[in-house]
């Protein structure tokens, strides 16, 4: 008996972890600024006005989500031109507690070649504090052209999510 009223807690435990949305989900986009492996920064500021994928990961965590990066990047290629303007991809590597910063930065230079556009560092941990960030996962938010965030997932996304994802994306780039 004991078992089964235990495990019916840890059900209901789980499951209401499972349901509950992501406190900034419909607010705001906290402010951040990131900077690249050669020296770039970009803030929320940069990006306002336009559609935000924000990828935040650990280095670890970076393949977690390849096929939705696959996807979306082929989502993006078949938009006509006004609307992959209207779209900002953001790739944010957790580089809070790194040793030789200087190989780090080296790393996102030729990883940044290698996806074919910049990857930024979060050298003090403020975004990842500020985005509620999973540590050693891989974390998606979608910020709209007016600055709040409609979507947050953190973990590997499955193929119905990436769904979502696309008709959100469209829903979001036709928006004024």
């Amino acid at each position: 008996m004991k078992k089964i009223f235990f495990l019916a807690v840890i059900f209901f435990l789980v499951s209401l972890f499972a349901s509950s949305e992501n406190p900034l989900m419909g607010k705001d986009a906290p402010e951040f600024t990131v900077k690249s492996g050669d020296g770039k920064e970009i803030g929320l500021k940069d990006v306002k006005g336009k559609v935000v994928t924000l990828f935040y990961e650990s280095k670890n965590e970076i393949e977690k989500n390849r096929k939705l990066k696959t996807e979306l990047n082929k989502f993006y290629e078949k938009q006509p031109e006004i609307i992959q303007e209207e779209v900002v991809k953001l790739a944010v590597v957790n580089c809070k507690n790194v040793f030789f910063a200087s190989a780090w930065k080296s790393a996102l230079r030729e990883n940044s070649l290698k996806e074919g556009f910049t990857i930024y560092g979060d050298w003090s941990g403020k975004m990842a504090s500020a985005y509620k960030a999973s540590d050693n996962d891989s974390n998606f938010v979608i910020i709209d052209k007016h600055g709040v965030i409609r979507y947050y997932y953190s973990g590997s996304v499955g193929d119905r999510e990436i769904d979502k994802i696309k008709s959100l994306l469209r829903q979001l780039t036709k928006e004024k």
